[in-house]
């Protein structure tokens, strides 16, 4: 029993260590943990799920071989036996079994519209995972961003604390005025109000990503990733606009929307032919049995189904008029997606590694030539501000291009390669 006992507990360990929670916790969120877990536990998409068990039981009831239940009905009554038949009572009984038939083929019409709902829904939900993928892949390449500013202001900082020693040491050998040790002194603590800034950017990042994973807000975590580092290829306009109109999930649904609106009507129009309904029954008094069969038809005098036939004709040009505009729609995404990755190309591209890390080496020169008093403190100060910026614009550079080939992978419907 000790050994079941320790056997479970190792168990229950190993599964708290390998869960997704345990593991960003303890090793940093990626990007594809993101999206798994966003998939898994984000409540709209797990709401909208639900909706596909409801297509596929209206599916189910489309198939029953008959839409309405049988009716039975019984008597029961007493009479009295007259005199000259020696007096007393005696009993009636009777039963009458019914069922409605439909003659019109509405049953496979009926089957028609739910497996049309069935496979708009499937595909509605394909499409929220899409925008919901995109949306975790944005809040994930934002919170990357404001990671690297976190970082390079914390950088920014250590550098302002060295330049300020520095300078307070030249001060006191007579090198330097007291106006670059307040200079110095400001521009520290700038650089630790641009901290504090970058941080919070940070904090609020990464709460708007636990919103879309689904996840709780007194949960702490980190991300793990990088941003590009290089200009990525052009793609084709025209191959996104085909790739988009064949995979996109939304627009294959408001093709199967129109499918289905137009099966309804079909199914409207084969309701207004009357069912026709069949009952058999049997009376059996003290003098006779009788049994029988009875058919009733109702007359469409004065319901022909008139308003649902108007229903089903207006959804029907509803869902033509809301493909058309999806097409639409999809062309100006595509047309805003590429215009994005475009620019973001051109930006990109200016960015040279080698510029940045030169940059930043000149920047440690300079440093170098202050302390040894060959340059004064404005020459630094303006080279630690053009640094700075470069590596800013850089991050920013990245973090567009990064959102533009989200953005193409969402208008798309899949990964672009």
């Amino acid at each position: 029993m000790d050994r079941i006992y320790y056997a479970v507990i190792i168990l229950c360990a190993l599964l708290i260590i390998t869960s997704p929670a345990a593991a960003i916790e303890s090793n940093g969120l990626t990007l594809e943990q993101a999206v798994t877990i966003a998939l898994e536990k984000n409540p709209d998409l797990q709401t909208l799920r639900l909706e596909e068990e409801t297509a596929k039981g209206q599916k189910e009831k489309a198939r029953l071989l008959l839409i309405n239940n049988p009716t039975i009905e019984g008597n029961v009554s007493k009479k009295d036996r007259p005199e000259e038949e020696g007096g007393g009572k005696f009993t009636n009984y009777g039963f009458k079994l019914s069922q409605e038939f439909e003659v019109a083929g509405q049953r496979s019409a009926r089957i028609a519209v739910a497996e049309k709902e069935l496979a708009r829904v499937k595909l509605e939900i394909r499409d929220r995972e899409r925008v919901l993928i995109s949306d975790v892949k944005d809040a994930f390449t934002k919170a990357l961003a404001f990671k690297k500013k976190s970082g390079l202001a914390q950088e920014i900082v250590s550098l302002n604390e060295e330049l300020l020693g520095y300078t307070k040491i030249k001060f006191q050998a007579g090198d330097v005025s007291g106006l670059d040790v307040n200079l110095s002194e400001v521009e520290l603590s700038k650089a630790k109000k641009e901290l504090l800034l970058a941080k919070r950017e940070y904090r609020e990042s990464l709460l708007v990503l636990q919103g879309l994973l689904g996840l709780s807000p007194d949960m702490s975590f980190a991300i793990e990733g990088d941003l590009p580092s290089e200009a990525p290829t052009r793609p084709d306009k025209d191959a996104l606009k085909t790739l988009a109109f064949s995979n996109r999930p939304d627009s294959k649904a408001s093709t199967f929307e129109m499918e289905k609106t137009q099966s309804a009507l079909e199914l409207v129009k084969k309701e207004a032919f009357p069912n026709i309904t069949l009952s058999g029954f049997y009376d059996r008094d003290e003098r006779r049995n009788v049994a029988g069969l009875e058919i009733s038809i109702p007359l469409p005098f004065f319901d022909r189904k008139q308003a649902e036939k108007k229903e089903a004709f207006a959804k029907a040009e509803g869902a033509k008029i809301k493909a058309t505009g999806l097409q639409k729609t999809i062309e100006r995404e595509i047309d805003q997606a590429f215009n994005d990755i475009t620019s973001a190309i051109e930006e990109l591209s200016l960015f040279k590694k080698e510029i940045l890390v030169k940059a930043a080496e000149n920047l440690k020169l300079l440093n170098l030539a202050f302390r040894e008093g060959k340059i004064g403190f404005f020459e630094v100060r303006l080279a630690q501000k053009d640094t700075n910026e470069a590596q800013l614009a850089y991050i920013e550079a990245q973090t567009r291009t990064q959102l533009a080939l989200n953005a193409i992978e969402k208008t798309t419907g899949g990964a672009v390669k």
